[in-house]
């Protein structure tokens, strides 16, 4: 009988290739159990490309959802749904010296920022599939709206903090930390932003982050701020005003890989609500000058109040708040059972269908998430 040590060694003469087209498939609490076979199935696993590769598949074959719960009974409690739909478990928020009433601001590869302000701003970047995390703090003298992003380009994380001395003063300062060079830097904003007051915490895709602004007299629009460029820009809002301040929720998203804004209007007192959904294109004009258009691409009317989270899986993840008035109209949507506070609209076929998630009440955050390999500090290949 060959000892165990030669079956080791015989599995780590398996190619590479072969190694990473096998490894690619298994989720991450698996791998963690793999990397402790031997030295070359550990190096394999840290490789730049093979996370790369990992989190590409994980992405296409396996989206997640992560839920902030209830912010205020259970500010650090997350939990995650697969595209099965089983509940899976998150493990918890490192016992470091981070502040309870905490937010999640993004989710991206599988890394979240949480953030806290207090006397300081605590911000949180956490792995929790690989326990992998990064405390960052700042001085919080200011009203801070944050946003977390990445950018393929210069292959870097970043988080933007905008200060404004009080909430409704224009912006005074933005920082920026790069989670490729670990350090934090001043980054000048000019005169377009002038007046500008940003509402929100930011949202991330395609290398841009995007907070929603208010400036007396241009009324609401996007701030976005480019990361490959140290570059911001004002986006005009899909919504007119008038259809703005009846809105009762507007979040982005995004929607076959462009940015979405997803709104909720009520209707008259409440008898009926929609939910819109543009999609915004980038193109240029014979100047190359940018110019931005939306589309809507979608509409549903319903008889109760859903306010819309995020695009999933061609579906949109909404959290239900009002009860069903009639129980015909929510037989023609083929909804399922009544007080159930998860509600998923299907993008092709208009159907409502809803599940109970008891985590989770009124006003929860939900993010696009994926499991992935991806680390917050350095990543480190044993020699031999």
């Amino acid at each position: 009988m060959p000892s165990s040590t030669t079956n080791v060694e015989m599995e780590c003469d398996i190619s590479p290739e072969v190694l990473s087209s096998i490894f690619k498939r298994l989720p991450v609490r698996t791998l963690a159990r793999v990397q402790c076979v031997c030295k070359d199935w550990k190096n394999l696993l840290n490789y730049p490309s093979f996370i790369q590769e990992h989190l590409q598949y994980s992405a296409r074959e396996n989206p997640h959802l992560l839920f902030h719960g209830d912010t205020v009974l259970n500010p650090l409690e997350l939990y995650v749904i697969d595209s099965e739909m089983q509940v899976l478990p998150v493990e918890s928020v490192p016992l470091i010296e981070f502040p309870p009433l905490a937010t999640v601001i993004g989710s991206i590869n599988g890394l979240l920022c949480l953030k806290s302000n207090y006397e300081y701003l605590y911000i949180l970047l956490w792995n929790p599939a690989i326990s992998s995390f990064r405390l960052l703090t700042r001085q919080s003298n200011f009203w801070v709206k944050t946003g977390f992003g990445f950018c393929s380009v210069v292959n870097d994380y970043q988080v933007v903090c905008i200060s404004h001395p009080r909430v409704t003063d224009p912006i005074y300062r933005v920082e920026v930390y790069s989670l490729s060079s670990c350090s934090w830097k001043e980054v000048e904003f000019g005169k377009l932003l002038d007046g500008v007051e940003v509402k929100s915490d930011g949202f991330s895709t395609n290398g841009a982050i995007f907070w929603f602004g208010y400036k007396k007299g241009n009324g609401r629009f996007l701030v976005s701020y480019y990361i490959a460029t140290e570059e911001f820009a004002l986006i005009p809002s899909p919504i007119s005003a008038p259809e703005l301040s009846d809105s009762l929720c507007y979040r982005l998203s995004v929607y076959e890989n462009k940015l979405a804004l997803l709104s909720h209007t009520t209707i008259g007192i409440s008898e009926y609500s929609l939910i819109d959904l543009w999609v915004m294109e980038e193109v240029k004009d014979s100047i190359s000058e940018e110019r931005w258009s939306w589309t809507k691409k979608y509409r549903i009317k319903h008889p109760y109040l859903l306010l819309p989270g995020v695009v999933w899986r061609n579906m949109i993840v909404c959290n239900h708040i009002d009860i069903l008035r009639e129980r015909n109209t929510a037989s023609e949507h083929n909804v399922i059972d009544e007080g159930l506070n998860i509600v998923l609209v299907n993008l092709t076929t208009d159907e409502l269908k809803r599940f109970a998630f008891p985590k989770c009440g009124i006003g929860f955050q939900v993010f696009s998430y994926v499991e992935s390999l991806v680390p917050v500090d350095k990543i480190h290949i044993e020699e031999f």
